[in-house]
């Protein structure tokens, strides 16, 4: 690593990816910074008893993959590694509704309309395709038939995923193969089918000299001396346990909305100058998660959810407001179902330190990670042939990332009071799904071993706005009082998406690299 760069690139997924590489495409000395490790074809899980070693911690197991932390509220599931959210991601690339960008949350200049050139222009890397009929997967089958129970339209989601022959990638010139219908797409694809940030962007970007550091955690952000300066970015190397720094006239922070909020907070003391929104807008997406246990109607019954994309299929609840998707695992990972539940699915001391920590958030020691020494998964049956439900809905986008008082830790203040109403008609879905398909109903917001709401999608905490008084960031994903730094990422968007956010997060990226080379090089 040099001393110097023309940027450095905090991140590398959707965010950090798209904004490496459209920088090192025109020419600029690139850096990137990533907490995580690279990941290959043959590194993902594949037998439930690794699944405890796929939990991230920079000391513990920097190789991991998954990064779960408990906070007083809730509980936030991310990714770390080359590729970020991409490489457990379902692929879903959807629009987010124009009705979304009508919220007075959100910059002027963003609209359905402002982001639709930057929604194609995704599609040049990430290439989402509907799941071919051929061949006819079960659990397509099912899903359109309780639709039709339902009087619903079921259709087909656009997912980032190759269907076809081993190919070269078309943006990035990586080997890849066809899909095969694993139903890994949430646990790391072996085959690298799907389209993920490392594959597309990191790997373009790359090609474009841009350098990319593995297992460097970054820690530290101090603004530069004078006007035009750099900004100097201290990180701790996981793998050989040393701390450096880095300079750069130019810092995007794309470390995701947990990663771009909690490094600014604890960075504040240098950066006074920040919107004192930092921390606000906290959503999760609205996420929540539905099962019909051993469903009986006839032409419900067998969907085998293990096998094809981990997504394929939505409805759409407009008036409501949120979208159902159908889930799956694994064959031999759906024994997870009973965890979801609350069940006894963990097991050993592992199971007590799990819940010590829990409690211990209730009094200000928050932030803390979930590792392989906390979960042992118990082996049991899988769950009859249940149906898995994943929804998402367009929640009240008020929680509040902060540092506790008393102990300085990083934690969400989140009450799904706001948002009663959603998850009201989640939860009728989803007992209409269940009745339906002559199954168990199973909802619950606050279930799982810790009994809290859980969220794979956050989103907030630097939202974006024409007014730094109630923005982070304007429009371009610039910071308001700072020359050179940008946040780049789903930290930036300031209210529910009501769909799968990868995509707008990658769209309002290209728009806002884009304009930064504008304002470098104007014509």
């Amino acid at each position: 690593m040099e001393s110097t760069y023309d940027a450095v690139v905090v991140g590398s997924g959707f965010g950090g990816g798209v904004t490496a590489c459209r920088l090192a495409e025109q020419g600029l000395r690139v850096c990137v910074l990533e907490r995580g490790r690279r990941f290959g074809p043959g590194d993902y899980p594949d037998r439930p008893e690794q699944a405890p070693f796929a939990f991230w911690h920079h000391f513990l197991n920097p190789g991991g993959m998954f990064d779960l932390r408990l906070m007083k509220d809730l509980a936030v599931i991310t990714a770390a590694g080359v590729g970020g959210g991409s490489l457990v991601y379902a692929n879903v690339q959807l629009r987010a509704p124009a009705s979304v960008f009508e919220e007075s949350a959100w910059p002027d200049a963003i609209t359905a309309e402002e982001l639709r050139g930057y929604y194609d222009r995704t599609e040049a890397a990430l290439e989402p395709r509907l799941t071919p009929s051929t061949p006819e997967l079960p659990k397509v089958r099912a899903f359109d038939a309780l639709a039709e129970r339902l009087h619903r339209d079921a259709t087909r989601l656009p997912l980032a995923v190759h269907f076809g022959e081993s190919r070269l990638h078309p943006f990035s010139g990586i080997h890849q193969q066809g899909c095969q219908n694993l139903g890994r797409c949430d646990i790391g694809c072996p085959l690298l089918a799907k389209n993920t940030v490392d594959i597309t962007y990191i790997a373009r970007a790359e090609a474009h000299a841009a350098e990319v550091y593995p297992l460097h955690e970054v820690l530290r952000v101090e603004p530069p001396e004078r006007v035009g300066g750099r900004w100097r970015v201290g990180f701790r190397d996981l793998q050989y346990r040393v701390r450096g720094s880095v300079e750069a006239p130019l810092l995007i922070l794309a470390a995701g909305t947990l990663g771009s909020s909690r490094l600014l907070l604890k960075n504040r003391g240098r950066l006074s100058r920040l919107s004192p929104a930092l921390g606000s807008r906290f959503s999760g997406n609205g996420d929540a998660l539905a099962l019909a246990l051993d469903p009986k109607a006839p032409d419900v019954t067998h969907a085998r959810t293990e096998y094809g994309p981990t997504m394929t299929s939505r409805l759409v609840y407009t008036k409501e407001e949120f979208m159902v998707a159908d889930g799956g695992l694994p064959g031999n990972f759906s024994g997870l179902l009973e965890i979801v539940r609350g069940l006894n699915g963990l097991t050993g001391w592992g199971r007590v330190v799990l819940h010590l920590k829990n409690a211990a958030t209730k009094l200000g020691v928050t932030d803390r990670h979930v590792t392989h020494r906390n979960v042992k998964i118990r082996r049991k049956a899988p769950i009859g042939d249940s149906l898995v439900f994943l929804m998402i809905g367009r929640d009240a986008s008020d929680g509040q990332m902060r540092l506790t008082p008393l102990f300085r830790s990083f934690d969400i203040r989140w009450s799904k009071d706001n948002s009663a109403k959603l998850f009201a008609d989640m939860r009728e879905a989803a007992g209409e799904l269940a009745a339906a398909a002559d199954a168990e109903s199973f909802f619950a917001l606050d279930a799982g071993p810790l009994g809290k709401f859980m969220t794979v999608h956050p989103l907030g905490g630097c939202p974006m706005s024409d007014d730094p008084a109630v923005g982070v960031t304007d429009d371009t994903g610039r910071v308001h009082g700072f020359e050179g730094l940008y946040v780049l990422d789903g930290s930036i968007v300031p209210t529910a998406l009501g769909v799968n956010p990868s995509k707008t997060i990658a769209a309002v990226a290209e728009r806002g690299v884009e304009r930064l080379l504008a304002e470098r090089h104007p014509r």
